[in-house]
C-alpha cells in the first residue's frame, strides 16, 4: 500500500493543492503512466482517483482540459493578429547601396531626382528652422517643358546645391564654400532620391515591387549632419488599384555629409511595420518627435528604430 506523504516544498501553486487533503507520491512509488508522467515535476505526482478536496480527478480533467483549450484560442487568436513581414523583411535590418558605376547610370539617377523633384509633395525637409511636417523642398523647375530632360537634371541639380550651401552655411564650420564645386554630399543625395534605391532594396528582399505613396525626407542637424530617409507602404500582394499597402518600410542613410575614404556605396538601416494607416503623411508626421530630436542632438537612435 502507497502511504500519503507530505508534499516538498513547492511554489504557491503546489502548496494551495496540498492543503486540500491531494494525496502526494513519490514517482517511483506507483506504476501508473500518472506517476511516470511525473519525471519532469520533481518526482512527485497526483494519483488519479485521490479524493481532491470533495472533487474526483474525473471531475476535474475536463475543467483542465477545458482551460488548455481556451488558452490555444487566445494564442491562436494574437497570432493571427499579427501580420507576417513579406518577403524576407525583418522588423529592423541594415542595406547598403552601391553609388552609380558609370555616367549613363549618374545621368538616370539625376533624371530621376527631377521628375520626384517636379512632383512639389514627395521631398520633405526637416532643418534646425524648418519642422514642419510638409515643408517640401524649395527647388523650383522651369515650368514649360519635360521634367525628364538633361536640362532639367542640372537644373534641379544646381539649385539642391545652392540649398545645401545656404542651409550648411549657416552652421560654423560645417562647410567650406569655397571647396563645393565638386561636393559629395550632394551627390549623394541624388543618387538615393531616386527610383533605383527603393527598388533594389524591395527586390533584394524578395518583396514585390510595388511600393505606394513613396516619400523622401532630407533632415539637417544643428551640427550639420546630412540625412535622408525613404518611406513608402509596401504589400505581400499585389492589388490593382491600391493606394496604399500593409505594411510600411523606412530606409534612414548614415551621414551622407560625412568623410568615407574610398568606399563607394551608402549605408541605410531600415525598418518594417505592419500598419493600418492609409496616409503616408502621416505616417511620417508621426516621427516628428524623434526627427526633431536627431536634428538638435544628433542622437539619431530614436528615429532609426521608430
Amino acid at each position: 500500500r502507497s502511504r500519503s506523504v507530505r508534499a516538498p516544498a513547492r511554489p504557491l501553486s503546489a502548496r494551495s493543492w496540498a492543503g486540500t487533503g491531494h494525496s502526494w507520491l513519490p514517482a517511483g512509488g506507483l506504476h501508473t503512466a500518472a506517476a511516470m508522467s511525473a519525471a519532469g515535476q520533481e518526482g512527485w505526482t497526483l494519483v488519479a482517483g485521490q479524493n481532491l478536496g470533495g472533487l474526483s480527478w474525473s471531475h476535474l480533467a475536463p475543467c483542465l482540459l477545458g482551460g488548455a483549450l481556451l488558452l490555444a484560442g487566445l494564442f491562436a487568436l494574437t497570432s493571427l493578429g499579427r501580420k507576417s513581414l513579406p518577403g524576407r523583411l525583418a522588423p529592423k535590418g541594415s542595406f547598403n547601396h552601391e553609388d552609380p558605376a558609370n555616367k549613363e547610370a549618374i545621368a538616370e539617377r539625376k533624371r530621376d531626382f527631377a521628375r520626384i523633384v517636379a512632383t512639389k509633395r514627395d521631398i520633405w525637409i526637416f532643418t534646425d528652422s524648418s519642422r514642419s511636417p510638409g515643408a517640401v523642398l524649395p527647388v523650383e523647375l522651369p515650368s514649360s517643358g519635360s521634367s525628364d530632360t538633361e536640362d532639367t537634371a542640372k537644373i534641379s541639380y544646381q539649385k539642391l546645391k545652392f540649398w545645401l550651401q545656404g542651409e550648411l552655411g549657416k552652421i560654423p564650420g560645417a562647410v567650406d564654400l569655397g571647396l563645393t564645386s565638386q561636393w559629395p554630399v550632394v551627390d549623394r543625395l541624388v543618387y538615393f532620391i531616386s527610383a533605383t534605391p527603393g527598388f533594389d532594396f524591395v527586390m533584394q528582399h524578395k518583396v514585390p515591387p510595388m511600393h505606394l505613396q513613396a516619400k523622401y525626407v532630407i533632415m539637417i542637424s544643428k551640427t550639420g549632419q546630412v540625412r535622408a530617409a525613404w518611406y513608402a507602404f509596401v504589400t505581400d500582394k499585389v492589388t490593382p488599384g491600391a493606394t496604399a499597402g500593409p505594411f510600411v518600410v523606412k530606409l534612414v542613410s548614415e551621414d551622407l555629409n560625412a568623410e568615407r575614404g574610398g568606399r563607394t556605396y551608402s549605408e541605410f538601416t531600415y525598418t518594417a511595420n505592419a500598419t493600418r494607416e492609409t496616409d503616408m503623411e502621416k505616417v511620417i508626421a508621426k516621427h516628428l518627435p524623434v526627427i526633431v530630436k536627431g536634428i538638435e542632438t544628433d542622437n539619431w537612435g530614436p528615429f532609426l528604430q521608430a
